[in-house]
């Protein structure tokens, strides 16, 4: 009889265990929208800029033809990994960079030399592993004005000091992150991987790291990063099972999902009515996101994990088919098209001012083209692929290439 109540007692206990690891977590307290300040030029706070990921440089950029090499860095990865690698942030002393053996740097935004860096819990296994693919940092570290914010393979997210890098606060939220945490007001919205596979979204407190909302599983790996709607209170995600999904994170509750054709390793770009998302379906998929309703698809020759770029009524992104395309943002009706000498991982980034939109490539190139009409105006070879996203502000454009180089161009005066 005691045998009976003990195992009927267990069953319970582990029944109740699985009920629970499939709820939200929710502390009550409110995650408030509100308008999103302009990001100011010279400066680049978090991936892709600013939280809608419309992948457009900051006004005041003047980054065009005519654009030279300033300095680049000492190499700082140690092996390869084919997707995209850390883009660079910039304030207006440093640069923050992630990279593949686990650490970020900041480095010197004159002359490029090293500032100060730290060691993530994943630096440790990184350092102790004979695998060449090493992930270690692959998303973008965001600040705000005394501390700076990256997640790394080991599912941490921290948070350290901007002057010397030292650590504040961490707190461990899944198996890995591979995604940018994106910092929105107060909060930090990360997608965090599981190792089931599985994912969430993750919302915390940029004071302390506590979490104050997380949303349902989203039943794959999420690669793709957050993207806000600041208008609507709205945020979006990809994962791996091809699901697009959005999400109001005012009243903490799923607004719909879409499932695409294929993986989505891409980031969402909101613009106006519509969100837009690419996956390896071989399609960009634009949605309206009152309904998540399929407005138009394009297809590509190949998968593509590019996130897009919205500029001007126009949508940028690239294929593994080695192409940026350009085409309609209303009605996907293609304008233009330029093949690199490599498939493109990287993202596109539009400078508005100069009317010119700049791409990596795995032929080791950072491309300028005309935004207008693709005319190739400008590119340069590094000393590996390109995988990560053109940073361009103010009169510089920085670049980080897999080899762990960062390269600083910058406008003649």
């Amino acid at each position: 009889m005691r045998r009976l109540l003990f195992s009927s007692l267990c069953l319970a206990i582990l029944v109740l265990t699985v009920v629970l690891a499939g709820c939200t977590t929710d502390n009550g307290e409110p995650i408030k929208k509100t308008d999103v300040p302009p990001v100011a030029a010279g400066t680049w706070p978090q991936y892709r800029s600013e939280v809608t990921h419309a992948g457009v440089a900051p006004p005041g950029t003047t980054v065009g033809p005519g654009i030279a090499l300033y300095w680049n860095s000492t190499p700082l990865a140690i092996g390869t990994y084919t997707a995209s690698k850390s883009s660079p942030t910039v304030d207006e002393k440093y640069i923050y960079i992630g990279v593949d053996d686990g650490q970020l740097y900041a480095l010197n935004k004159t002359n490029g030399e090293i500032v100060w860096s730290f060691k993530t819990h994943k630096y440790f296994k990184e350092m102790n592993q004979t695998d060449p693919n090493h992930r270690g940092i692959h998303g973008t570290a965001c600040y705000d004005e005394e501390y700076v914010y990256v997640g790394d393979y080991s599912g941490y997210n921290y948070c350290l000091d901007k002057e010397t890098g030292t650590l504040v606060w961490e707190n461990k939220l899944g198996g890995s992150i591979g995604a940018s945490p994106v910092l929105y007001n107060e909060y930090l919205f990360t997608a965090v991987e599981f190792p089931t596979p599985n994912g969430k979204i993750f919302v915390q407190n940029k004071s302390d790291g506590s979490v104050v909302w997380e949303t349902e599983y989203l039943g794959n790996h999420p690669h793709s990063s957050v993207t806000i709607d600041p208008t609507r209170g709205y945020c979006f995600v990809g994962a791996n099972n091809g699901y697009f999904f959005c999400f109001d994170f005012v009243n903490k509750e799923q607004v719909w999902k879409y499932k695409t054709g294929g993986e989505i390793k891409s980031t969402a770009a909101v613009a106006g009515d519509l969100v837009y998302i690419t996956s390896w379906d071989y399609k960009l998929h634009a949605f309206w996101i009152e309904n998540g309703t399929q407005h138009f698809t394009f297809s590509t020759k190949e998968r593509t994990m590019s996130s897009p770029s919205v500029w001007d009524g126009k949508v940028y992104f690239g294929s593994h088919d080695d192409i940026l395309y350009c085409i309609n943002a209303f009605t996907g009706e293609k304008y233009w098209s330029y093949k690199t000498g490599g498939s493109i991982t990287s993202s596109p980034t539009v400078v508005g001012d100069t009317g010119v939109v700049l791409i990596g490539s795995k032929d080791r190139k950072v491309h300028m083209l005309d935004a207008r009409d693709g005319e190739h105006l400008w590119s340069y070879e590094t000393t590996g692929w390109v995988t990560s996203v053109p940073t361009a502000t103010g009169n510089a454009l920085y670049v980080f290439d897999d080899k762990g180089r960062v390269w600083c161009f910058t406008m003649p005066e």
